[in-house]
Protein backbone atom coordinates (compact mmCIF):
# COMPACT_ATOMS: atom_id res chain seq x y z
CA UNK A 1 0.00 0.00 0.00
CA UNK A 2 1.18 3.77 -0.76
CA UNK A 3 2.18 6.11 1.87
CA UNK A 4 -0.86 7.69 1.45
CA UNK A 5 -2.98 4.76 1.60
CA UNK A 6 -1.57 4.05 4.72
CA UNK A 7 -1.98 7.41 5.79
CA UNK A 8 -5.93 7.79 5.13
CA UNK A 9 -6.14 4.11 7.43
CA UNK A 10 -4.90 5.14 10.22
CA UNK A 11 -6.75 8.44 10.22
CA UNK A 12 -9.73 6.28 9.75
CA UNK A 13 -9.16 4.11 12.18
CA UNK A 14 -8.00 6.89 14.61
CA UNK A 15 -11.29 8.27 14.13
CA UNK A 16 -13.20 4.89 14.68
CA UNK A 17 -13.84 4.34 11.55
CA UNK A 18 -12.58 0.53 11.29
CA UNK A 19 -14.84 -1.26 9.33
CA UNK A 20 -14.26 1.08 6.15
CA UNK A 21 -10.28 0.93 7.05
CA UNK A 22 -10.80 -2.63 6.94
CA UNK A 23 -11.62 -2.34 3.44
CA UNK A 24 -9.57 0.32 2.20
CA UNK A 25 -6.46 -1.61 3.52
CA UNK A 26 -7.72 -5.45 2.55
CA UNK A 27 -8.48 -7.76 -1.05
CA UNK A 28 -11.68 -8.06 0.02
CA UNK A 29 -14.52 -8.64 -2.68
CA UNK A 30 -16.40 -6.41 -3.36
CA UNK A 31 -19.25 -7.53 -1.20
CA UNK A 32 -17.70 -9.13 1.97
CA UNK A 33 -19.54 -11.60 3.92
CA UNK A 34 -20.78 -9.24 6.33
CA UNK A 35 -22.23 -7.19 4.33
CA UNK A 36 -23.86 -9.35 1.56
CA UNK A 37 -24.09 -13.17 3.87
CA UNK A 38 -21.42 -16.18 2.77
CA UNK A 39 -20.72 -16.92 -0.71
CA UNK A 40 -22.81 -13.76 -1.75
CA UNK A 41 -21.34 -11.87 -4.65
CA UNK A 42 -17.94 -13.63 -3.93
CA UNK A 43 -18.41 -16.40 -6.51
CA UNK A 44 -16.48 -16.02 -9.70
CA UNK A 45 -17.55 -16.97 -12.64
CA UNK A 46 -14.81 -17.86 -15.48
CA UNK A 47 -15.63 -19.81 -18.52
CA UNK A 48 -12.81 -20.25 -20.13
CA UNK A 49 -11.42 -21.15 -23.81
CA UNK A 50 -14.21 -20.61 -25.57
CA UNK A 51 -16.81 -21.92 -23.20
CA UNK A 52 -15.78 -25.09 -23.58
CA UNK A 53 -15.94 -25.25 -19.37
CA UNK A 54 -16.97 -23.49 -16.75
CA UNK A 55 -15.35 -22.44 -13.27
CA UNK A 56 -17.18 -21.44 -10.05
CA UNK A 57 -14.59 -20.71 -7.20
CA UNK A 58 -15.12 -18.62 -3.83
CA UNK A 59 -12.23 -16.67 -3.09
CA UNK A 60 -10.85 -18.01 1.06
CA UNK A 61 -10.17 -21.39 0.92
CA UNK A 62 -13.30 -22.37 0.05
CA UNK A 63 -14.96 -25.04 -2.34
CA UNK A 64 -14.69 -24.58 -6.20
CA UNK A 65 -16.18 -26.29 -9.17
CA UNK A 66 -15.13 -26.54 -12.75
CA UNK A 67 -17.28 -28.48 -15.22
CA UNK A 68 -16.67 -29.16 -18.49
CA UNK A 69 -17.62 -29.56 -21.34
CA UNK A 70 -19.61 -26.16 -21.33
CA UNK A 71 -22.34 -27.24 -24.51
CA UNK A 72 -23.31 -30.95 -25.57
CA UNK A 73 -24.33 -31.93 -29.06
CA UNK A 74 -26.34 -35.40 -29.84
CA UNK A 75 -28.03 -36.95 -32.43
CA UNK A 76 -30.36 -39.45 -33.25
CA UNK A 77 -27.57 -41.87 -35.16
CA UNK A 78 -24.07 -41.33 -32.35
CA UNK A 79 -25.36 -40.36 -29.81
CA UNK A 80 -23.86 -37.75 -27.31
CA UNK A 81 -20.73 -36.22 -28.56
CA UNK A 82 -19.32 -36.10 -24.53
CA UNK A 83 -19.61 -36.75 -21.14
CA UNK A 84 -19.94 -33.83 -18.57
CA UNK A 85 -17.12 -34.15 -16.17
CA UNK A 86 -16.69 -32.32 -12.53
CA UNK A 87 -14.22 -31.62 -10.91
CA UNK A 88 -13.83 -30.18 -7.31
CA UNK A 89 -11.35 -26.87 -7.70
CA UNK A 90 -11.13 -25.58 -4.62
CA UNK A 91 -9.07 -26.29 -0.63
CA UNK A 92 -12.97 -27.58 0.22
CA UNK A 93 -15.20 -30.02 -0.59
CA UNK A 94 -17.57 -30.20 -3.17
CA UNK A 95 -21.03 -31.20 -2.88
CA UNK A 96 -23.12 -32.18 -5.76
CA UNK A 97 -26.22 -32.13 -4.82
CA UNK A 98 -28.63 -32.33 -7.13
CA UNK A 99 -29.11 -32.33 -11.46
CA UNK A 100 -31.92 -31.57 -14.06
CA UNK A 101 -32.87 -30.85 -17.38
CA UNK A 102 -35.13 -27.64 -18.16
CA UNK A 103 -35.99 -25.80 -21.31
CA UNK A 104 -38.56 -26.75 -24.28
CA UNK A 105 -36.26 -29.87 -25.48
CA UNK A 106 -36.14 -31.09 -21.82
CA UNK A 107 -38.29 -34.73 -22.66
CA UNK A 108 -35.52 -35.72 -25.43
CA UNK A 109 -32.86 -35.52 -23.05
CA UNK A 110 -32.07 -37.67 -19.31
CA UNK A 111 -28.79 -38.16 -17.52
CA UNK A 112 -27.10 -41.09 -15.23
CA UNK A 113 -27.33 -40.19 -11.50
CA UNK A 114 -23.55 -40.91 -11.01
CA UNK A 115 -22.01 -37.87 -9.87
CA UNK A 116 -25.49 -36.82 -8.02
CA UNK A 117 -25.43 -36.66 -4.10
CA UNK A 118 -21.55 -36.69 -4.37
CA UNK A 119 -18.98 -35.14 -2.24
CA UNK A 120 -16.00 -34.79 -3.76
CA UNK A 121 -13.01 -34.22 -2.22
CA UNK A 122 -10.28 -30.97 -3.54
CA UNK A 123 -8.84 -32.52 -6.89
CA UNK A 124 -11.36 -35.43 -7.14
CA UNK A 125 -13.60 -35.50 -10.20
CA UNK A 126 -16.65 -37.50 -11.24
CA UNK A 127 -18.09 -38.03 -14.73
CA UNK A 128 -21.66 -39.12 -16.16
CA UNK A 129 -23.56 -39.47 -19.16
CA UNK A 130 -26.03 -37.65 -21.50
CA UNK A 131 -28.56 -39.59 -23.28
CA UNK A 132 -30.96 -38.01 -26.04
CA UNK A 133 -33.77 -39.60 -27.59
CA UNK A 134 -34.73 -37.64 -31.01
CA UNK A 135 -38.90 -36.12 -31.49
CA UNK A 136 -40.74 -38.60 -33.61
CA UNK A 137 -40.98 -35.37 -35.78
CA UNK A 138 -37.10 -34.91 -35.89
CA UNK A 139 -35.39 -31.31 -36.30
CA UNK A 140 -32.88 -29.49 -34.15
CA UNK A 141 -33.90 -29.24 -29.71
CA UNK A 142 -32.13 -27.91 -27.38
CA UNK A 143 -32.06 -28.01 -23.37
CA UNK A 144 -30.29 -27.17 -20.15
CA UNK A 145 -28.97 -29.14 -17.94
CA UNK A 146 -28.46 -27.65 -14.35
CA UNK A 147 -25.72 -28.78 -11.51
CA UNK A 148 -26.49 -27.88 -8.31
CA UNK A 149 -23.77 -27.60 -6.10
CA UNK A 150 -22.61 -25.58 -2.66
CA UNK A 151 -20.39 -22.92 -4.51
CA UNK A 152 -21.65 -19.67 -4.93
CA UNK A 153 -25.26 -18.29 -5.17
CA UNK A 154 -25.63 -20.04 -9.19
CA UNK A 155 -25.30 -23.75 -10.48
CA UNK A 156 -23.58 -24.72 -13.32
CA UNK A 157 -25.11 -25.02 -16.39
CA UNK A 158 -24.68 -27.08 -19.82
CA UNK A 159 -26.17 -26.29 -22.73
CA UNK A 160 -27.77 -29.26 -24.50
CA UNK A 161 -28.31 -29.64 -28.35
CA UNK A 162 -30.02 -32.24 -30.25
CA UNK A 163 -30.67 -33.18 -33.69
CA UNK A 164 -33.16 -35.76 -34.72
CA UNK A 165 -33.63 -37.30 -37.98
CA UNK A 166 -37.81 -37.12 -39.31
CA UNK A 167 -38.70 -40.84 -39.62
CA UNK A 168 -38.92 -41.64 -42.98
CA UNK A 169 -42.02 -43.74 -44.05
CA UNK A 170 -40.78 -46.96 -45.58
CA UNK A 171 -42.31 -48.42 -49.07
CA UNK A 172 -43.67 -51.34 -49.13
CA UNK A 173 -42.78 -53.52 -52.09
CA UNK A 174 -45.79 -54.27 -54.23
CA UNK A 175 -46.55 -58.10 -55.05
CA UNK A 176 -48.40 -59.23 -57.93
CA UNK A 177 -50.12 -62.86 -57.44
CA UNK A 178 -51.15 -64.48 -61.06
CA UNK A 179 -54.78 -64.78 -61.46
CA UNK A 180 -56.57 -68.07 -61.05
CA UNK A 181 -58.03 -67.58 -64.63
Amino acid sequence: MSGKGAGIAVALIGAGAVITAALITSRAPICPDFICGADKGTAEERPRGGGDKQIIQVPGGKAGVEVTPGEITCTAEGGCDSEVHIESVGDATLKVTYMEIRGDGKAYFSHDATCQRKNLAAGVSCSFGVSFSAPAEGGTTQATLVIHHNVGAHPSLVTLRGEGAAQQPTDTPTTTFPSNG
